[in-house]
């Protein structure tokens, strides 16, 4: 039997560490790998095979933060990149290539109304309802004024 994974997705650097936390803490009581996953969104008018450094430079930034936040956790932890025309396609693609036990994402709309109301769209939705396996959407706390 393989050993169970836990994939995070993170798309920007703020998320990082409250993701890479959490995705770590769950991975500790299942005895899981964790991954880290940012997908580079590449516009129509651009080849995903293109060479230019500086399409892949921020997801390089964020996957380093990403592993700098998890030594702190005695997890086997690994990064990838990965370029695509649709980011939550392509997180549901990953998912099942490498049969992730659990998903974690993150949803950068902090409670406007109703929990339920937040999740209504975006990438969390599509995964939430197209990955094969558990999937936690950590969604921010409001800020306080």
């Amino acid at each position: 039997m393989a050993k169970p994974k836990v994939l995070v997705a993170i798309s920007n650097e703020a998320e990082v560490e409250s993701l890479v936390s959490l995705a770590c803490h769950l991975a500790q009581g299942m005895a899981a790998d964790v991954v880290a996953l940012h997908v580079v969104a590449v516009p129509l008018v651009t080849p995903l095979e293109a060479t230019e450094e500086t399409i892949d430079h921020a997801g390089k930034e964020v996957l380093a933060q990403a592993e700098r936040a998890a030594q702190s956790f005695s997890r086997p932890f690994s990064t990838q990149l990965l370029r695509a025309r649709e980011v939550a396609e392509a997180i549901v693609g990953v998912a099942k290539e490498q049969r992730v036990d659990l998903l974690v994402i993150g949803h950068h709309k902090p409670h406007p109304h109703a929990v339920s109301e937040s999740l209504l769209g975006g990438i969390p939705r599509y995964v939430a309802h197209h990955a094969p396996c558990r999937v936690i959407v950590q969604i921010p706390a409001p800020e306080h004024r």
